[in-house]
């Protein structure tokens, strides 16, 4: 009996939807100077984040509900339908699919059947490669994925967390393995192909998760790794022995004997080239619910579940999970580290302060940086960060401390210099502002940028209060009154150049509550108060000093230099790595500033018997490699972080 075929319109244009709007965003992007999150919709990722949070409590920097929650739809849709996503939203099974039609059109495409012993040999690898990505992650609580995902990196245009290398492979991978081998990325390479292929085996996925609760429940030491050991090996065996699902889907393609004249269109047509005479019901590994069989059958022996009007259901069910996820990942969040310490559960009443907008809060490491800022705090036993909303909520004794206290400790007093005034500006006006809106560190920058190249600013100092009380230091001669500073520092947004002399808009939130004219301070008094933060950058070598800190022994001698640069921010960031560095150089005890001329001069210590200073200005303050100390007891060389330009001297202690 002939029918008429129906072109798979559905699939298509889900794929060519689905790349359109990547595309779009991508270009957006480009066009307004936003950042986009090419990974804001990844399942994934999601299923790595989710991982962390079970075994860690902590979540990956960029991973929020959403795509948790699209992580799990995905294995809900798995185990329940097919591997929906793949067959209808994946853009990287879409690119493979499109360039294998490029290589049977031009000849270029061997025929690697589907069970035959290369392609059992090459299937392991996805495998392999799940194993190494969740176990990286769950170790780091960062995406081991991004380092090589090809779509991560076409999508940043290999600008983003990539290693180079694993990246361009991937790639190559992508594109020439799919040309000549048909679906190459997805069958032998994809790491969310194999945990999809985990959810198919359902009954082994059920075994999987009680075991790994059970050997956290029973404390065995590293039981999640033997978990994920036998998960990804245990799939692969089923995978190679049975090739096919067991016990669900609900939905499957189904070939009615009677009708079917075993002319091979379907098989051709089917982007992994299944054998789909050999079944009744297509329960193969590899099926994605794609409908390319069902659209090429002139005869109608293919059909969902032997029902023709299910024709188009696994595409509206993709459609319908994916819009599920999106709903309720935005409605939830999970902290990205929840942590508690100290006797919590013998204070009688603890209570939650909260509050968003905290900038700094922006990934994981910033996230366990507040954590052990916040374990030094008295009355606090506990934080909780939430990275989309740059949120915490903090976890206290009541009776030790308050609300007020806690954004105290969440603040960061700043001093900022712009520049040294000279000799025509021998005095500076003060001018007091408080100002709304300065939570934390980051708001600090943020806020420094709108005064930052402003004829006669020259630097501010904040304290907290509410609002927070800032001290502005400017040229009299300007004559700025509140009209004037409002203008300024209630801007929306500020576009400022970045390190890659990009300039982007930054959305600017603050509110100025009061003005008004302080006193009037000498040069050398401003001077003065900008070098305390510059102080804080000295430090002492220990195990140097330890050795050669006999001064009878091993006389001391102090090489001095100008160094006005250490007031920038991009200095002061690099000069902890010159620390580091400067504490591998045998006979250097110690490094500290002194104010010379209201310009601050570095001053090193160290054993006159060991150096000159020749020595000292060409071996260390011009080397071409620095040698660091890391926090593990290793050493690495890196690149000077800091230049220095004018050549010191030996000063009198």
């Amino acid at each position: 009996m002939k029918t008429k075929k129906h072109p798979n319109f559905l699939k298509h244009l889900l794929q060519w939807g689905v790349l359109a709007a990547i595309v779009g965003t991508i270009l957006h992007a480009r066009w307004t100077e936003q950042p986009v999150d090419v990974e804001a919709y990844c399942p994934f990722g999601g299923l790595e984040a989710l991982s962390t949070y079970l075994q860690r409590h902590s979540l990956a920097c960029s991973m929020s509900m959403l795509q948790i929650m699209m992580g799990i739809v995905l294995g809900v849709g798995v185990i329940l339908f097919s591997k929906l996503f793949c067959g209808y939203l994946c853009p990287l099974g879409t690119a493979g699919e499109w360039l294998g039609k490029l290589g049977r059109r031009f000849g270029v495409q061997a025929d690697l059947r589907s069970g035959s012993a290369v392609d059992r040999l090459l299937r392991v690898v996805k495998y392999v490669l799940l194993f190494v990505v969740f176990y990286y992650t769950v170790s780091s609580s960062e995406l081991f994925c991004k380092r090589f995902d090809p779509y991560y990196a076409l999508a940043t245009g290999f600008k983003g967390e990539i290693v180079f290398w694993m990246a361009c492979t991937s790639v190559v991978l992508l594109f020439l393995g799919s040309v000549f081998v048909r679906m190459f990325w997805c069958r032998y390479i994809c790491p969310l192909g194999a945990v999809s292929n985990l959810f198919k085996f359902t009954p082994f996925f059920v075994i999987v998760l009680a075991g790994t609760w059970l050997l956290g429940y029973l404390g065995v030491a590293n039981g999640w790794v033997w978990a994920l050991a036998v998960a990804c090996g245990g799939s692969y065996l089923i995978e190679v022995i049975k090739l096919r699902s067991c016990f669900f889907p609900l939905l499957a393609v189904t070939r009615d004997e009677h009708d079917c004249n075993l002319c091979g269109a379907c098989e051709k047509k089917c982007p992994y080239h299944i054998d789909i005479h050999h079944f009744d019901k297509v329960r193969h590994v590899d099926c994605t619910l794609c409908g390319q069989c069902i659209s090429t059958c002139a005869t109608g022996a293919l059909q969902v579940n032997r029902r023709r009007s299910l024709r188009w259901l696994p595409g509206v069910l993709a459609v319908v999970l994916f819009i599920f996820a999106l709903i309720f990942g935005n409605r939830w969040e999970l902290p990205t580290i929840d942590e508690k310490w100290g006797d919590y559960e013998k204070v009688e009443h603890l209570e939650t302060f909260s509050m968003d907008g905290l900038l700094s809060v922006k990934c994981f490491g910033s996230s366990k940086a507040l954590a052990a800022k916040m374990q030094t705090v008295p009355g606090v036993y506990g934080l909780r960060t939430f990275v989309r909303r740059h949120g915490v909520e903090i976890l206290y004794d009541p009776a030790v401390t308050n609300d007020r206290k806690l954004q105290e400790s969440l603040f960061s007093p700043t001093i900022r210099k712009y520049e040294t005034p000279d000799e025509t500006v021998p005095v500076l006006q003060v001018l007091e502002l408080g100002v709304e809106g300065l939570r934390d560190k980051m708001d600090m920058s943020h806020f420094g940028l709108l005064f930052f190249g402003r004829e006669g600013f020259y630097g501010f100092t904040s304290e907290f209060d509410c609002p927070v009380r800032v001290r502005l230091y400017v040229d009299p001669a300007l004559a700025l009154d509140e009209k004037a500073l409002r203008e300024i520092v209630e801007v929306e947004e500020y576009a400022f150049p970045n390190a890659k002399k990009e300039v982007k808009p930054i959305p600017m939130h603050f509110e100025l509550k009061s003005f008004r004219l302080g006193d009037t301070v000498s040069r050398r008094s401003f001077a003065e108060t900008m070098f305390a933060d510059v102080e804080k950058l000295k430090g002492r070598f220990v195990e140097n000093l330890e050795r050669w800190g006999d001064s009878i022994q091993y006389p001391r001698a102090i090489y001095e230099l100008p160094m006005a640069g250490i007031e920038k921010m991009p200095v002061r960031m690099g000069f902890p790595y010159f620390k580091s560095f400067l504490s591998t150089r045998e006979g250097i005890l110690s490094v500290d500033f002194v104010l010379r001329d209201c310009s601050p001069a570095l001053r090193l210590h160290y054993v006159s018997t060991m150096w000159t200073p020749d020595r000292i200005w060409n071996e260390i303050f011009k080397a071409e490699k620095w040698t660091l100390r890391m926090a593990d007891g290793t050493f690495q060389e890196s690149e000077p972080r800091i230049a220095f330009l004018i050549e010191g001297r030996t000063v009198e202690e």
